[in-house]
């Protein structure tokens, strides 16, 4: 019978076999690292929660990011930031607590420039975020390079149309109106009658230009590009100061001004044009406005539809611009640049199209009144001293002038100043100047040597009129330069009879409603005896009538022994004189320009 084997061959008691170390070490060494992996997950993971709840708790502290945005914005801008705020945002170690302010942008502006280099001292939080109502308002810091940081971007738009009431929008889009037509209608009776509104006059546009107007400037600016064929521009300083576009913006500038007791914003104007019961007889017909700040009108009440004027459509853009100034650090800017960008989002376009912009290439839905339609051309803006040009003319309308230039061209007027004679400098310097007078100018030309005339020591080339009535079968404009290239010096001066002549003239044919003058240019002294310097003054005081004021400038040409009594003759008339070295240089065609224009 078989037998377990036993431990030994003596006898001894029996017992198990020992198990191996080498399999329970190994074991042992897998669950020990088993152990240290899931031991630095779970310290990673810890070390991770710290810092997430270390940012959370702003190790940097609080900050506050002050945003100023224009009055229209605002209140969508307020709601955006409230949201933001729910993400926690952190910038730099810092919490970031947002406040939105509302102020009109070009308060901001002048504030902004005023402030440059120096402390805050505008109206509202030092911001660190702006948002004007356009990038037009960021002109006004074009002299201040670096307090924009970047390239500012829009976060919603409006483009500009012409607010008003029903029967005069519906007038004005039979035919459509184009930009280039508004001063036609501000102007000639006959455009409203034709357009079916017979006995209602001329257009009455308001152009508000205090804080908040900013609309005003976009629409001149699309005035400008359509009259000048500018396309989707910019304008250029040479459209801007062109004829055709100065007699545009005077005419809507002279327009505007007539309007009693005018309203200053775009806001005030749109109360009060939907508040009118009987739209004729309101003080004015239209205002330019953003299509989101007359759906707002429309929607608290107003009777007001949009005319949306054919051309390059001008738009209020609305963009955030992040400001480094003296009072914004590194946190501030980037959770400036955060915001902005959170706005720009897809997701938030919805809250802007509610408040009536264009946002994210949505629109509001639209209505009869303001139909949102697409935008086939958008207005590229002008560089800031371009629009500051335009908006001048509009604000400031210079009062049309009715001048008679009485030209010297007497023997000295040969003498030769650079490669020219001094005649043909002055002539380039008036053709230039007259090349560039408005429309709507009244311009005469008369030249002056010893019996250039017979007995007279005169001559009427062109009579005074508006440069844009013919005379001769051809636009006086050009019957005046035409004139001009045909002048040659002849004889002796006769400086006194022929102003005494040509002064006379024109208070007899005073234009109403104009700056009426007589231009002396001439290069010397009198030379005729048939009439003393007193002589000249006492006729021109006797000749003089307060009810229609003619003032006498002279631009006199090198040396000339007369200057004293011209002198006086300038004083006793309000006149200026202006001496010049030579004709051959800046000074006498910036001297003729500014008295022709």
């Amino acid at each position: 019978m078989g037998q377990h084997r036993g431990s030994g061959d003596g006898g001894s008691t029996g017992g198990f076999r020992g198990v191996s170390k080498g399999p329970v070490i190994a074991v042992a060494t897998v669950i020990v690292l088993v152990l240290a992996v899931l031991g630095w997950f779970q310290l990673r993971d810890r070390i991770s929660d710290q810092g997430t709840q270390a940012a959370r708790t702003c190790v940097e502290g609080e900050a506050t990011l002050a945003v100023t945005a224009d009055p229209d914005i605002a209140p969508v801008v307020r709601d955006l930031a409230a949201r933001y705020a729910e993400t926690a945002p952190v910038v730099r170690d810092h919490c970031i607590t947002v406040t939105v302010t509302e102020e009109a942008s070009r308060t901001i502006g002048d504030a902004l420039a005023a402030s440059a280099g120096g402390r805050w001292s505008g109206p509202t939080p030092a911001p660190a975020l702006w948002i004007p109502q356009s990038s037009w308002a960021l002109g006004t810091l074009s002299s201040h390079p670096g307090i924009v940081d970047g390239q500012p971007k829009p976060v919603a738009s409006a483009a500009v149309v012409i607010a008003a009431p029903t029967v005069v929008a519906q007038a004005m889009t039979r035919p459509q109106v184009g930009w280039q037509d508004l001063p036609r209608l501000q102007s000639d009776p006959e455009a409203l009658t034709a357009a079916g509104l017979p006995h209602w006059g001329t257009l009455r546009l308001a152009l508000p230009t205090g804080p908040g107007s900013e609309p005003t400037a976009l629409a001149t600016e699309a005035v400008a590009a359509a009259v000048a064929g500018a396309g989707a521009g910019p304008v250029t300083a040479e459209q801007a100061s062109s004829p055709p576009v100065t007699s545009a913006l005077t005419t809507l500038g002279r327009g505007a001004a007539v309007i009693p007791d005018a309203p200053a914003t775009t806001a005030d104007a749109l109360k009060a044009l939907g508040a009118q019961t009987n739209p004729r007889d309101g003080v004015f017909h239209a205002v330019p406005a953003t299509e989101q700040q007359l759906a707002r009108a429309i929607a608290a009440g107003a009777q007001l539809r949009e005319v949306v004027p054919t051309g390059a459509t001008p738009v209020a853009d609305h963009p955030a611009a992040v400001l480094a100034t003296t009072w914004t650090d590194e946190t501030l800017r980037r959770a400036a640049a955060d915001f902005a960008d959170y706005l720009r989002r897809p997701e938030q376009a919805d809250a802007f199209v509610a408040a009536g912009f264009r946002a994210d290439g949505r629109t509001p839905a639209g209505s009869a009144a303001v139909a949102y339609p697409p935008i086939a051309t958008s207005l590229v803006p002008a560089a800031p001293e371009v629009t500051a040009r335009l908006v001048g003319t509009v604000a400031l309308p210079a009062q049309p002038a009715a001048t008679t230039v009485l030209l010297d061209v007497s023997g000295s007027m040969r003498n030769i100043e650079g490669s020219k004679s001094r005649l043909a400098n002055t002539v380039a310097a008036l053709t230039t100047a007259v090349g560039s007078a408005r429309d709507g100018s009244n311009l005469g030309l008369w030249v002056y040597s010893r019996g250039l005339d017979g007995a007279k020591p005169y001559r009427v080339l062109v009579p005074a009129g508006t440069l844009t009535d013919t005379v001769g079968g051809v636009p006086r404009r050009r019957a005046i330069t035409d004139a001009l290239g045909a002048v040659q010096p002849a004889t002796a001066t006769s400086t006194y009879a022929s102003v005494q002549a040509a002064y006379e003239n024109a208070v007899r044919n005073y234009a109403a409603d104009r700056t009426n003058s007589v231009l002396l240019i001439t290069d010397g002294p009198n030379d005729d005896t048939s009439m003393s310097a007193r002589q000249l003054l006492r006729s021109i005081a006797e000749s003089s009538d307060s009810a229609r004021p003619v003032r006498i400038d002279v631009v006199t040409i090198g040396e000339n022994s007369d200057a004293d009594t011209l002198r006086s003759l300038t004083e006793l008339t309000g006149g200026t004189l202006t001496a010049v070295p030579n004709s051959n240089g800046t000074e006498l065609g910036a001297a003729v320009d500014q008295l022709l224009n």
